[in-house]
């Protein structure tokens, strides 16, 4: 007999449910599409989440030709002798030299990423190993993205010029990640 009493109830519980809820949703309703962005706003919108433009593009590339032709002069005038030991980044993990690839000046920094870590913690040894400008910016791009609860634990080699979205990409999908040593 209960039994019936229970399912009575459940049943104008669900009815008054439906009715506020299409009640709340036929007034509460606001038109997102009659808002359209202007060409300036999209490219605004753009440059603040990080995004390069191409002639942005085109001018950090001019950049970098200079600064490697610099370096390139400023190389050949140190004596061969007075070469600085190989640099090493310090993971928490462990302590692995950064490994030079073959193509022009590339380098891999090993990051390892501990399970259970939270993105904070992520950004925080990113920027510690030089992969970041800047760990509380990296952490909210990640939180804009969506991505930060989907980082995955491992040990794997970053290019050292990498993207705040290469970075990402390696940190969410294993199957792009390198986890053996360049071949120099």
């Amino acid at each position: 007999m209960r039994l019936k009493y229970y399912m009575r109830g459940i049943g104008i519980g669900v009815i008054f449910a439906t009715l506020v809820l299409s009640i709340s949703f036929y007034f509460g309703r606001t038109d997102f599409s009659s808002k359209e962005m202007t060409d300036e706003e999209i490219i605004e919108k753009a440059t603040e989440l990080g995004m390069v433009m191409p002639e942005d593009e085109a001018s950090e590339e001019e950049t970098q030709d200079e600064t490697s032709e610099d370096d390139a002069a400023a190389s050949e005038e140190q004596p061969t002798e007075e070469a600085a030991p190989e640099e090493t980044e310090e993971t928490d993990a462990e302590n692995e030299p950064v490994v030079e690839s073959s193509e022009s000046t590339v380098k891999y920094i090993p990051f390892t990423v501990n399970s259970g870590e939270s993105s904070d913690t992520v950004a925080a040894n990113l920027y510690k190993a030089g992969l970041v400008d800047s760990a509380s910016e990296f952490n909210d791009y990640m939180n804009t993205l969506g991505v930060d609860n989907r980082i995955q634990s491992g040990t794997f080699y970053v290019r050292a010029d990498s993207t705040y979205d290469d970075i990402i990409v390696l940190l969410v999908n294993k199957d792009h990640r390198t986890t053996t040593p360049p071949t120099e």
